[in-house]
């Protein structure tokens, strides 16, 4: 035929598979099995969803409440009012912080810095999967839960 181009098949499927995986917007990994892969601890923005048993009340700050775990030991952090820093380590299935700092700025009823700061003091486990980072206390409880999230 005069005037029609035909493309070749393997250019069409390369074209589908690539406009797929940018329609992709899934945090976590999948896995070959379509198993959800965890995201590692280091170098993932948590955003704290609950602390105390108690979802993290929403507000107007554009900045939300979050850690961020670094590869040389180092925390970071912003717990609703105040910047906090310190460091960690993990020791098999435990999560230990040591040397916890933070600004003192005063914040007006931010009962969730202070029950975050608290659950941070009382952590030696954690419990990772998918796109959760669960703090464990000493007798396997739940204090803090945070969720991978994208950089704001």
């Amino acid at each position: 035929m005069k005037g029609t181009m035909r493309i070749p098949g393997y250019l069409v499927t390369l074209f589908a598979v690539l406009w797929l995986a940018g329609c992709t917007s899934s945090p976590a990994r999948h896995g070959s099995g379509g198993d959800v892969v965890a995201m590692p601890l280091t170098n993932t923005y948590w955003q704290l969803v609950s602390v105390a048993g108690e979802p993290v009340p929403e507000t107007d700050s554009e900045q939300k409440a979050h850690i961020l775990f670094l590869d040389d030991g180092r925390v970071s952090g912003f717990s609703g009012c105040n910047q906090y820093m310190g460091k960690y380590r993990v020791e098999g299935e435990n999560l230990l912080f040591d040397s916890m700092s933070s600004t003192r700025m005063a914040c007006p009823d931010n009962q969730t810095e202070g029950q975050l700061f608290a659950a941070l003091a009382k952590t030696v486990g954690v419990n990772l999967g998918g796109i959760e980072l669960r703090l464990l206390g000493e007798a396997g409880e739940e204090l803090a839960v945070f969720e991978a999230s994208r950089m704001r």
